[in-house]
C-alpha cells in the first residue's frame, strides 16, 4: 500500500522484534502484544524478555503451608512499580491448595492433600498439568526445585515433601523425576535444598550439607557446615542464625547464613547479617568445602521460604546489583540487603505478606 506521499508501507516487524527483547518487565511485553494482531505476531513468545520477579499476595487464610489464592489474585512488580490483577476464577478453582514456601518460576504449585497429588497451574496463560499421585501417602507440604534453565517450557522440576513434624531433624523427603515420571523417595535434611548437575543438594542450618544422586538416591558425600554454623567454634553467634539457604548462582553453589538476634524491642529484622560462601565442589572424593566470599559481584540474589535463585544485574531492572532480596519467614514480607553496606531495608511493596515468583508466558 502507498501512503499520500508516495511513499511505501513500511515493515515494522524487526524493529517490534527487536524492541520486544529489551523491555524491562515481562507486563510491558504482555501489553505490547495486547496492541493488535501485528504487534502480536511481530512479538512471538521466543522473544520474552528476560523475566524480573514479580512479588505475590499471600492471603490471611493459611492451613499449615497452604495458603487460599484470591479470585482476583494480585502481583506487585518491583521493577515498573505497578500492581497487577489477574482474574483467577475460571482458570483455577481449588485456589484454597496454594503451597507456600518457595520461589515459584512460571507455574504455581496447588496440593491435594486427600488424593497425595501436586499439580502447577501459570496464572497468566491458564496453561497447567499434574503429576502422578504418591501411591502410599499423602503430601504433606510439597515445594518445587527447579531443575533446569528455562522449567517454564520444559518442566523439568523436582517437587520435594517434607515432613514438619520433623523438619529440624533427618526425615522422609519424595522428589519427582521427570525422566520416569515416577516419584523417587528417601530421606535426609530436607530444609533447604537445590538441584545442580544430576545431584541434589540438601541441608538446614548447623547442619551438613547432603549430596545425593538425584535418581539412585545414592548419598554421595555429606559436606560440614561453615565453621560459623558450628557451637563448639562460637556458641553466642551460631545460636543467631536463623536459615542457611542453598542457591546456585552464576554456575556455582552458595550457602546465605542468615543471622538475626530474636526481635525485641530494640533489636528489629534491620539488623539482620548475611554471611556467603561459595561451595568448592570436589566431584571423586570427601574435601568438598564452603569458602566464604565477600561480594557476588554483578548477581543478585532472591530468597523465599525454602529455596532461592539468582540473576544478573542488568540497566533498568529495578534491583541493585550485589544485594540480596530476601523474604522474612515470619512476617512473609520482602527485605532487600545490601552486601557492601551491610544495610537492610524494607522493600516497598503494597501486600501484607507475599512471596516471590517469577512470571512466564
Amino acid at each position: 500500500m502507498s501512503g499520500g506521499g508516495g511513499g511505501e508501507e513500511r515493515d515494522w516487524s524487526e524493529l517490534l522484534h527487536l524492541i520486544a527483547k529489551k523491555l524491562p518487565d515481562l507486563v510491558d511485553f504482555i501489553r505490547l502484544r495486547a496492541v493488535c494482531s501485528t504487534w502480536r505476531f511481530s512479538a512471538p513468545l521466543s522473544d520474552t524478555p528476560h523475566q524480573l520477579p514479580w512479588l505475590l499476595e499471600l492471603s490471611d487464610t493459611k492451613f499449615s503451608t497452604l495458603y487460599t489464592l484470591r479470585e482476583r489474585q494480585r502481583f506487585y512488580s518491583v521493577s515498573s512499580h505497578e500492581t497487577l490483577t489477574i482474574s483467577l476464577t475460571n482458570k483455577k478453582p481449588e485456589l484454597h491448595n496454594f503451597v507456600s514456601g518457595g520461589v515459584y518460576s512460571g507455574y504455581l504449585p496447588f496440593s491435594d492433600y486427600w488424593k497425595g497429588t501436586v499439580s502447577f497451574f501459570n496464572p497468566l496463560t491458564g496453561d497447567s498439568f499434574s503429576l502422578p499421585p504418591v501411591s502410599h501417602r499423602r503430601l504433606l507440604s510439597p515445594w518445587m526445585v527447579w531443575t533446569g534453565t528455562d522449567p517454564i517450557r520444559t518442566r523439568s522440576i523436582i517437587v520435594v515433601d517434607r515432613d514438619l513434624q520433623i523438619r529440624n531433624e533427618i526425615g522422609e523427603w519424595a522428589l519427582y523425576d521427570p525422566r520416569s515420571n515416577k516419584w523417587v523417595e528417601n530421606e535426609g535434611y530436607f530444609y533447604h535444598c537445590c538441584y545442580w548437575h544430576e545431584m541434589f543438594f540438601s541441608t538446614h542450618v548447623h547442619n551438613p550439607t547432603q549430596v545425593f544422586d538425584a535418581h539412585s538416591r545414592e548419598l554421595l558425600h555429606e559436606i560440614p557446615p561453615p565453621d560459623i554454623e558450628n557451637y563448639d567454634k562460637d556458641y553466642y553467634i551460631a545460636s543467631e542464625l536463623r536459615q542457611s539457604y542453598l542457591v546456585i548462582s552464576s554456575g556455582v553453589i552458595l550457602r546465605v547464613v542468615w543471622r538475626l538476634e530474636y526481635c525485641t524491642d530494640d533489636k528489629t529484622i534491620e539488623e539482620s547479617v548475611f554471611y556467603i560462601y561459595r561451595l568448592d565442589f570436589e566431584r571423586v572424593n570427601d574435601n568438598s568445602c564452603w569458602v566464604q566470599i565477600d561480594d557476588i559481584g554483578n548477581q543478585i540474589l532472591f530468597l523465599g521460604e525454602m529455596n532461592g535463585f539468582s540473576m544478573t544485574a542488568r540497566p533498568n531492572c529495578g534491583f541493585s546489583k550485589g544485594c540480596i532480596y530476601f523474604i522474612d519467614p515470619y512476617t512473609n514480607k520482602p527485605y532487600m540487603h545490601d552486601i557492601s553496606a551491610g544495610t537492610v531495608e524494607r522493600v516497598p511493596c503494597p501486600f501484607e505478606r507475599c512471596t516471590w515468583f517469577l512470571p512466564g508466558l
